[in-house]
């Protein structure tokens, strides 16, 4: 817990921390002030050095650009009396400013949105999020384009009313299972027909056959 910090704005040692509180005030201010008499050159050389520190660290952190990446999402809808509410997610990025934009048939939407949040991951990256209310009935496409200090052009994601993609290649996967086993149950039953019709034998009396 620190007693006596330096503040950049006024230039002069101060009590911080419990320092200013009673009773550790008698001691945070007597520093503070034997500090700034005895070491005034202190606070100069600290920011020199702190500065020298940061500029080699600063390229490999602060000073890169990591792009995004991007997905539409259907989310719970709330607040609005829309059955379907879109999230548009943007991931993984640095620096932490981003525009996020949604279209409607390549149209800029305006309404019924709300602010982009932008969150930080806790490793030098961003997520952002923003989020439409969509009726289904309306139909079109809608767009969320991505724009970021670390793209050439801005990222976009689709998504349409409708089946997703996944979905619909689960059931024609599955349609076309079921259209070749019934082909082969089809086949199966012909050929037991075939065999069982010339497994039997001519009844009595028939032709080919001597009297007794």
């Amino acid at each position: 817990m620190p007693f006596t910090c330096f503040d950049f704005q006024s230039g002069t040692f101060v009590p911080c921390g419990l320092g200013p509180s009673y009773p550790w005030n008698y001691t945070g201010v007597p520093v503070a002030q034997w500090l700034v008499q005895t070491f005034p050159q202190l606070p100069v050389e600290a920011a020199q050095q702190c500065q020298q520190q940061g500029q080699s660290l600063w390229a490999k952190t602060g000073d890169r650009q990591t792009p995004p990446k991007v997905l539409i999402s259907p989310v719970a809808p709330q607040n609005t009396p829309y059955p379907i509410m879109l999230a548009c997610m943007a991931w993984g990025f640095y620096p932490g400013d981003v525009n996020l934009t949604w279209l409607w048939n390549g149209q800029p939407v305006r309404d019924h949105l709300d602010p982009v949040q932008v969150t930080s991951n806790g490793d030098w990256t961003f997520q952002a999020r923003l989020t439409l209310p969509v009726d289904p009935e309306k139909g079109g496409s809608y767009t969320c384009a991505v724009q970021h200090h670390s793209l050439p052009a801005p990222l976009t994601a689709e998504w349409a009313p409708g089946l997703p993609t996944e979905l619909c290649i689960k059931i024609g996967v599955s349609v076309a299972a079921m259209a070749v086993g019934t082909a082969f149950l089809v086949a199966g039953l012909l050929l037991w027909k075939r065999s069982r019709h010339q497994g039997e034998s001519p009844p009595l009396g028939s032709e080919g056959e001597g009297a007794p």
